[in-house]
């Protein structure tokens, strides 16, 4: 599959029509994306995976919402909700043997009964209502949501894996959908729903009894862990209105000044520091000007005063020559009658000479304006070459800098002036500690919720294995041979069976997920011998690794870099051996990684992940070294500008202004 284009419009943050080219060029898969945090990186990823699962997306910031209720919260806030908003996705890929074009379009707007969703898929240009109607199915055959998150995933997922949370069921899930053993589970389900029938069917009453109990206790927990789970929801709808509560507590508290309320000691600190600076640089300016600087003014009369001191050295030194030159001219002459030159030969250089020596004779004999010391004109020419040029830009800068301080002191002036006295603060401050305070106690309610919901699941699972014992247990006490029984024995038998079926198949293909996932994570990892081994617990899907001499590796002796190093080893292990042709989507994909394990997993990750990889980073991630290694993968990069005051975002080309000529 190859991602051609995503066109949003009116989705999240992103504000109107806003397109992205994703084709590849050959030998470059990488399209990256840039923005600050908080700029819609995460929401582009959730539009694709939107795009294409719909309701079954996993996005960053559903949580328990409703999906109507969270399609909603998608229509951009300037937009008209009745206008709504659509995800359309372009892509290709192989299907019987040649290329097909795929158009995916979701939209969805407020109608007069809520919102209306509406998916259109287009084939090579046509409409196909039977791909839409039945485009899970079609989609699912081709990339489950059970392995969407092998492909586009984000730092949170890296961290969770590399953290050991749920990173076990994360695998195997990934497993059990790559290998279509959900199918086997469900099966597994309902052969224990024909079981308990089957049991209800042929007891008596006190079999019945001692069965309805257990059902009964079981039910109970079940009907408390649905009592907790509705509790929850209303906590963190409650939570979620408590946290807007708060933002307009703020809100009021900042309109009010509360903010420049609480920084007053640090503004007038800051403004105290730039005076001191400002008077600082105010007392180097006036040591120039009681130096070298005034002379600035006048530089044409210095520039004439070097002239006149030049020609006055050069008179001095025609009044020492000019005497020497009459004896040495005499001697010329001599020389040359002795030569045996013309006559007129003689005489022309003769007159020559003697114009040479009334010249110098008339420039000796002008008067000395200056009468200056001999080493004058080069103390001048010091003084306008090097010494002026040098004091004239450091005015310039101190006057710029002593500006600087000027606006900078004049703002802090006028917010300082805006500071509230306290009487007036103290309404809006106490109210919004108030609802800090409400959002902080829900929050922990919430907490407790979620403690008190993982051991009611723990009792609930014992509950069902002791229903599963009563029944068992009456079942074998009350029935030899009747037809209900080879029933049960056979349900029983199959289930043993497909849960050998289970271990074989997995075991069967573990040690090929093993393999990809070491070769992954050696090619990453700085330390080439640090790890041997790898293997994966058939029935907990537990990864351990092995050292070089094979011994177990515990995970705490891996810096946390190394950690998610792993964790991205694992992800794209199961990737590879989904055999799937399919894009990688990364958000935030270097995360808290140091600077040698960011280099590894720029140079021999990204380039490779995929044939196609959409990179989603921040302006501390791929930028610097990492930019320039990566950039010889890049087909086009995209800067997603965020504008705080229109709270909307809009996809550029191009990169980070800072690092746009190195992609």
């Amino acid at each position: 599959m190859i991602l051609d284009r995503v066109i949003l419009d009116n989705f999240g943050a992103y504000a109107g029509r806003q397109e992205a080219v994703l084709t590849p060029e050959p030998g470059k898969p990488v399209i990256l994306f840039g923005g600050m945090n908080g700029g819609g990186k995460t929401t582009f990823l959730d539009s694709i995976q939107l795009g294409f699962y719909g309701r079954r997306a996993k996005t960053s910031n559903r949580g328990n919402m409703g999906y109507r209720d969270y399609l909603a919260e998608c229509i951009h806030r300037g937009a008209d909700p009745a206008e709504g908003s659509s995800i359309t996705i372009r892509f290709h890929r192989m299907a019987e043997g040649r290329v097909v074009h795929f158009e995916l379009q979701r939209s969805w707007k407020q109608g007069a009964k809520g919102i209306e969703e509406d998916l259109r898929v287009n084939k090579n240009g046509e409409y196909d209502d039977l791909l839409t109607e039945h485009w899970e199915e079609s989609l699912d055959a081709y990339l489950p949501v059970g392995i969407a998150h092998l492909f586009f995933f984000d730092g949170e997922q890296i961290k969770e894996l590399a953290e050991g949370q749920n990173s076990a069921r994360i695998i195997g899930s990934a497993i059990h959908s790559l290998l279509g053993l959900d199918l086997v589970d469900r099966l597994d389900t309902d052969l224990r729903v024909f079981e308990k029938k089957k049991r209800e069917e042929t007891l008596d009453s006190e079999a019945l009894l001692r069965l309805k109990r257990a059902e009964d206790e079981l039910e109970h927990l079940q009907e408390e862990e649905g009592k907790l789970l509705q509790e929850e929801g209303r906590l963190v709808n409650e939570a979620g209105r408590l946290a807007a509560d708060v933002a307009k507590a703020r809100e009021v508290f900042e309109a009010e000044g509360g903010n420049l309320f609480l920084r007053h000691d640090e503004l007038t600190q800051e403004k105290n520091a730039l005076e001191d600076r400002k008077q600082f640089l105010q007392d180097e300016l006036r040591g120039l000007a009681a130096g070298a600087l005034p002379l600035l003014l006048l530089r044409d009369q210095l520039a004439a005063v070097q002239d006149q001191a030049h020609r006055e050295t050069s008179v001095r030194h025609n009044r020492v020559l000019v005497d020497a030159m009459e004896e040495r001219d005499e001697a010329i002459l001599v020389i040359l009658g002795h030569e045996k030159l013309s006559t007129a030969a003689i005489k022309r250089v003769e007159k020559e000479l003697a114009e040479d020596r009334r010249r110098r004779r008339e420039e000796a004999d002008e008067k000395l304006v200056l009468d200056a010391e001999p080493g004058f004109e080069t103390e001048l020419m010091h003084l306008r070459e090097s010494t002026l040029p040098s004091v004239r830009l450091r005015a310039r800068e101190l006057l710029a800098q002593i500006a600087q301080h000027d606006e900078r002191i004049t703002r802090l002036e006028a917010d300082l002036a805006r500071v509230p006295n306290e009487d007036r603060i103290k309404d809006p401050k106490l109210r919004l500690e108030q609802k800090q305070a409400e959002h902080q106690a829900h929050l922990q309610h919430l907490e407790e919720i979620k403690v008190r919901k993982k051991a009611l699941r723990t009792q609930c699972e014992r509950a069902s294995l002791n229903l599963e014992r009563v029944g068992s247990q009456e079942v074998e006490a009350r029935f030899s041979e009747d037809a209900r029984q080879r029933m049960l024995k056979h349900a029983a038998k199959v289930r043993s069976t497909l849960s050998a079926f289970k271990t074989r198949v997995i075991l069967k293909h573990a040690r090929k997920i093993e393999s990809l996932m070491l070769e992954s994570f050696q090619s990453l990892l700085r330390k080439s011998g640090l790890v041997s081994g790898l293997t994966i617990d058939p029935e907990t899907f537990t990864v351990t690794l092995l050292d070089r001499s094979g011994r177990p590796l515990p995970f705490d002796r891996l810096s946390a870099g190394e950690r998610q190093l792993l964790a991205t080893s694992l992800l794209w292990g199961l990737a590879r051996a989904s055999g799937r042709p399919v894009p990688t989507i990364i958000d935030t994909p270097l995360g808290r990684l140091d600077s040698s394990h960011r280099k590894h997993l720029t140079e021999r990750y990204f380039p490779f992940a995929s044939h196609q990889v959409l990179l989603l980073s921040t302006d501390e991630e791929i930028v610097g070294d990492y930019l320039r290694a990566i950039s010889p993968f890049v087909t086009r990069s995209y800067y997603l500008a965020h504008d705080e005051k229109l709270g909307s975002t809009s996809v550029n080309p191009g990169y980070f202004p800072q690092y746009d000529a190195t992609v």
